[in-house]
């Protein structure tokens, strides 16, 4: 049987070399058939259809074959192409690390389809995502090279001892790994190592950032179990390093990193783990990915930091993280290290969790991260809103000013550290009624009840609890009367 697998050219060299390491079918010769265009998954039927009727060489590739499989990606039936080939066009999968699976089942006599995508026709197996362990840390696997990566949060310097228990708890709620202690040369030594006994006691995985050896020494001593440090404080530090504690050098020198490691195993460590260090953007962002490429040579995990990033980008995080988690699975990282340096970046391990899991299943898909189901889609969604069901036109209302209640005006306000809005209504008299909670729903039946609002300010009121319940789940500030998302958009006539 001849199957021909349509892709496109730039995709080719990928699909020749996973078909060539991976599809054992007897029976079957393949043709890797590429189109002149970047991203097929972009393209409809009617468009592939056009592309081959006009390039001939196309055209009799696809002729002299059984049957023809295109991804699963493209829109719109393959009906089309087999009426201009000739021959039976299916969609094979969306996804690259199904095609074994489906070639199987075309051979042993399965019909596939011209709408779906093999993976709603065909009960297929979710791939598995093999990684060679380099070493464990405190029990946890650490891979040599990435996917999967483990997700490390880090716990700044300047952050109490008080505020460490809480972030603690909401980093471990929140899917990290492994817990960095951060520390500056303005930490003593033994304030680093009343916060790494602390976090030793939840039982997970915690490392220490050390200046200096002093540093290393304290932290180790209160349970640490690997410290983190620039390859220039690599030698004072290493006298206190024994058992099975890791270390992580950073250096933006390679050679560096290589020099390091290499006396970290003289000096009888076994466990190294090397950070080539992310680059800032616009300074030394773009050479991130030589450098990695560079470090992954030295035969150690690596450590991806966001930091750099998602600190100097003036933009929402969750986005962030999302490329640099593609980034980072590209580039084989092992360990994927967040650090909530400011407010803007708070709930990045949640935010970065989501990603590399998105990035990472895509990776062993061997297929774009599109179309994913994501929670990283926070304000934007994947397809546009759904038209209207109420087909008669309404009145049109343009600005309508507030009636005046005699009785009283309504306050709004967000208490983010206790996480619940709360709305007043006060009486000009001197009375005032006030309710508070977590559903902006809840607390507008409440405060309407008890206060005997009137209809157009239980309106209002209903506005602003909505605009307060937005603002609580996203962090935002609320102010009364004033928007709470502001896009670059905001004036422009939006596309119908």
């Amino acid at each position: 049987m001849k199957i021909a697998l349509i892709t496109s050219r730039t995709a080719e060299a990928i699909v020749e070399d996973y078909v060539r390491r991976n599809v054992k079918v007897k029976g079957v010769e393949l043709k890797i058939v590429s189109l002149p265009i970047h991203a097929i998954s972009m393209v409809s039927s009617d468009t592939v259809a056009k592309i081959v009727k006009t390039h001939g060489n196309i055209l009799e590739a696809l002729k002299s074959s059984d049957i023809i499989l295109a991804p699963g990606t493209v829109s719109g039936s393959m009906e089309i192409l087999s009426s201009t080939v000739g021959k039976p066009v299916y969609k094979a999968s969306k996804a690259l690390s199904h095609l074994p699976q489906v070639i199987s089942y075309v051979v042993d006599g399965g019909v596939l389809d011209a709408v779906k995508p093999a993976e709603e026709v065909v009960s297929l197996k979710e791939p598995l995502i093999d990684y060679v362990e380099a070493f464990k840390v405190n029990g946890l696997s650490v891979p040599l090279k990435g996917p999967p990566l483990i997700l490390a949060s880090e716990i700044v310097a300047a952050v109490g001892l008080e505020s460490l228990k809480y972030r603690l708890s909401r980093f471990i709620s929140e899917g990290a790994q492994i817990i960095v202690i951060g520390s500056s040369f303005d930490t003593s030594p033994g304030e680093l190592a009343s916060k790494v006994s602390y976090a030793v006691e939840t039982g997970h995985t915690i490392l220490a950032e050390t200046p200096t050896g002093d540093h290393a020494r304290e932290a180790l001593g209160a349970g640490a179990h690997g410290i983190i440090m620039s390859t220039e404080h690599l030698e004072a530090s290493l006298s206190h390093v024994g058992g099975d504690k890791a270390i992580v050098v950073g250096d933006r020198s390679v050679e560096a990193l290589a020099r390091a490691s290499e006396r970290a195993r003289e000096a009888g460590v076994s466990k190294i783990i090397v950070d080539p260090v992310v680059g800032v953007p616009l300074v030394d962002f773009a050479s991130t990915i030589a450098r990695y490429r560079e470090a992954s040579r030295i035969g150690c995990p690596t450590l991806f930091s966001s930091a750099n990033v998602v600190e100097e980008v003036e933009a929402d995080t969750h986005g962030v993280h999302a490329i640099l988690a593609a980034l980072a699975v590209e580039l084989g990282a092992s360990i994927y290290l967040v650090v909530e340096d400011s407010y803007k970046s708070i709930h990045s391990t949640s935010e970065a969790r989501e990603a590399l899991r998105i990035a990472s299943e895509a990776y062993a898909r061997k297929t774009a991260m599109r179309g994913s189901f994501s929670k990283l889609l926070i304000v934007k969604q994947q397809n546009p809103p759904e038209k209207p069901t109420i087909k008669a036109p309404g009145e049109r209302v343009d600005y309508i000013g507030p009636r005046w209640d005699e009785r009283g005006y309504v306050r709004v306000e967000v208490d983010a550290e206790r996480g619940v809005i709360i709305a007043s209504y006060v009486e000009y008299k001197g009375g005032t009624y006030t309710v508070e909670g977590r559903h902006a729903t809840s607390v507008a039946r409440a405060l309407v009840r008890r206060a005997g609002l009137d209809p157009e300010h239980a309106a209002y009121l209903g506005y602003e609890l909505a605009k307060a319940e937005i603002a609580l789940k996203l962090g935002k500030s609320y102010i009364q009367d004033s928007p709470i998302i502001n896009t670059p958009w905001d004036g422009e006539v939006a596309e119908g």
